[in-house]
């Protein structure tokens, strides 16, 4: 895990100083006003997608971080939502499917670095299954959208190591329960 950029504040929201004092590498003190600024992780959701024949649904991204690399069908959770009503609303937005049905997997720290910025994230990862991808499309950030059967995962080619991560469990558990 990386540790957060190392200045991501150059002023107090409080005050408007610019004298922040850094007291650990997730907090940063206003000298002025003493007001805490804290790094702490952000919530996003991804989904591990099947269909009836077990293929999974990856992403090719759009946009940075990782474009053109390979990901889960998610994003940040807005303020309000429950985490899966933010999934939903992500394959939603991203692939136009529906999927009722969502069951927790696993959490996983993961980086979001983008513009420069290392935002810490916790990513809350679950399954669903549909019943074909017949109807699934590349919508919003998706250049392309690629079904793989679990043991052709190209893990070199993910954008994020918690997808990666949560892709190799999942994988793993399958052969579990098969065996």
């Amino acid at each position: 895990m990386s540790e957060p950029s190392a200045k991501p504040f150059l002023f107090c929201c409080r005050c408007g100083n610019d004298q922040l004092i850094a007291e650990s590498p997730r907090c940063f003190r206003c000298a002025r006003c003493g007001f805490r600024h804290y790094i702490n992780p952000v919530g996003a959701v991804v989904a591990i997608l099947t269909d009836r024949a077990g293929d999974l649904l990856l992403l090719r991204r759009a946009h940075d971080p990782g474009k053109g690399r390979l990901g889960l069908p998610g994003g940040f959770v807005e303020p309000g939502e429950t985490g899966e009503d933010a999934l939903r609303r992500e394959i939603r937005e991203e692939v136009g499917l529906e999927v009722p049905r969502l069951e927790y997997l696993v959490s996983l720290p993961n980086d979001y670095e983008y513009q420069a910025l290392v935002t810490p994230v916790l990513d809350l990862v679950f399954t669903a299954q549909v019943a074909s991808f017949a109807e699934a499309r590349a919508v919003s950030e998706v250049e392309e959208l690629v079904i793989v059967a679990p043991d052709r995962i190209d893990f070199s080619q993910l954008a994020f190591r918690s997808n990666a991560e949560a892709l190799r469990r999942f994988v793993a558990t399958r052969v579990r329960e098969r065996s």
